[in-house]
């Protein structure tokens, strides 16, 4: 039997640009015709404390708002870096300019963020693989209902985050100087902290210790032309806020678990020690995970290994928001179709029901305000664990992917 001809690699190219527009216009006709999601109207209420209190008042006091529930409710305190501070006042200065209001620019960021990740992957996964796999697989991601729900309607900085964290990627598989490999994760760590978690798997990538002292120098200078001068001004408030944010428990895979062993066996202990003890459990499994990766190959399979991290981190925080799936679509793309498939289905059925659970308003307008109306009832509950449970069977394919690429030369000699 002769085996498939190759795809013709104009003929993919078309394909993927023909799905990715038309993703990115359907996430441009939901970031103008609805609200969104919490995220969207807290980001709002914190342009208005800057505006009227300052930066500084921001981290300190947080935000007070009418609409969280019950008159005047505090809301979550501001949780991202100070650079975020900057891009909020950016994207209001083209609402001003433009009159389209904010939330549109800030969610079609995000749309463009998603293209660029597609271009990136497209470049890492057919040019490195040659893998036919690839293809179905990147088309899927480029079509992704994730994608136009988190980017398009949610309205966060998730989808800018992992483009910046994949260019960071890109430029170490193609051997491009170290410090601008460190500059793109210090801007995605400018978003939020998260990227930071990929810093030992990425430096334990890079040979050399100079390489190493090149990127984290091009990291650390980003993420602090980013922070300046605000996190000199106030650093005991910023990094408070910052390092002190632990995103929803008990509505997520073990935390959700521990909850519903204190609640329906009485054990309120399980509970309570996933409160107290689920971030370092996480944070330690992490950090184990990189330095079993650093005996395994190099180079070329960073990206294997930081979709491996990406899914360790999602299947044991013990927090979780919606939007931390947009941190996972990239990366499953590297198992081919199947997988990829799998995740997307699970996870679309779960932010379907998430949004669907909290919406409110005539459609154009749709506002999913999930602090003044709780989504987690028993089917978005239900959906979310089906949906952990896949992310957690993913992470154990990465596991045999990687036990699979055998390891380092230099484990062995």
């Amino acid at each position: 039997m002769q085996a498939a001809a190759p795809a013709n690699p104009r003929h993919v190219a078309r394909r993927l640009v023909l799905v990715g527009l038309v993703a990115l216009l359907l996430k441009t006709f939901l970031a103008l015709l609805t609200l969104g999601s919490t995220d969207v109207l807290i980001f709002e209420a914190d342009l208005a404390k800057i505006r009227q209190d300052g930066s500084v008042a921001l981290y300190r006091d947080g935000i007070r708002t009418p609409w969280c529930g019950e008159p005047l409710r505090p809301c979550p305190p501001f949780i991202h870096p100070p650079f975020m501070v900057y891009a909020l006042q950016g994207w209001a200065l083209l609402s001003r300019s433009s009159g389209l209001p904010f939330r549109f620019w800030l969610r079609f960021t995000c749309a463009l963020a998603d293209c660029g990740t597609l271009v990136l992957l497209a470049r890492l996964l057919i040019r490195r693989q040659g893998d036919p796999q690839a293809i179905p697989a990147l088309m899927l991601f480029a079509a992704s209902p994730i994608a136009i729900l988190v980017s398009g309607f949610h309205g966060n900085t998730d989808p800018i985050l992992v483009f910046f964290l994949l260019l960071s990627i890109y430029l170490v598989d193609t051997q491009r100087p170290p410090w601008l490999a460190g500059a793109a994760l210090g801007m995605a760590a400018n978003f939020k902290l998260l990227p930071v978690l990929l810093v030992p798997v990425a430096l334990l990538s890079l040979v050399g210790t100079r390489r190493r002292l090149q990127f984290c120098i091009g990291a650390t200078c980003t993420f602090l032309a980013g922070s300046l001068p605000l996190l000199a001004v106030a650093p005991v408030p910023v990094l408070t806020s910052i390092l002190g944010y632990g995103s929803q428990p008990g509505s997520w895979g073990l935390s959700l678990l521990a909850l519903a062993i204190s609640e329906g066996a009485g054990l309120s202990w399980a509970s309570d020690m996933q409160a107290r003890y689920g971030k370092i459990f996480s944070l330690c499994l992490l950090l184990a995970a990189s330095l079993w990766l650093r005996s395994r190959s190099r180079g070329s399979a960073l990206f294997l290994h930081a979709g491996l991290l990406m899914f360790l981190f999602v299947s044991s925080t013990p927090g979780f928001g919606v939007q931390y799936l947009a941190w996972l679509i990239p990366w499953v793309v590297e198992l081919g179709p199947r997988p990829t498939a799998l995740l997307y289905v699970t996870g679309t059925a779960f932010v379907l029901a998430y949004y669907g659970s909290a919406v409110t308003g005539p459609f154009p307008g749709y506002v999913a305000n999930t602090l003044a109306h709780p989504p987690w009832n028993a089917t978005v509950l239900a959906l979310g664990l089906i949906c952990w449970v896949t992310v957690c069977s993913i992470t154990l394919m990465y596991v045999r992917r990687v036990l699979a690429s055998g390891p380092h030369p230099s484990a062995v000699e």
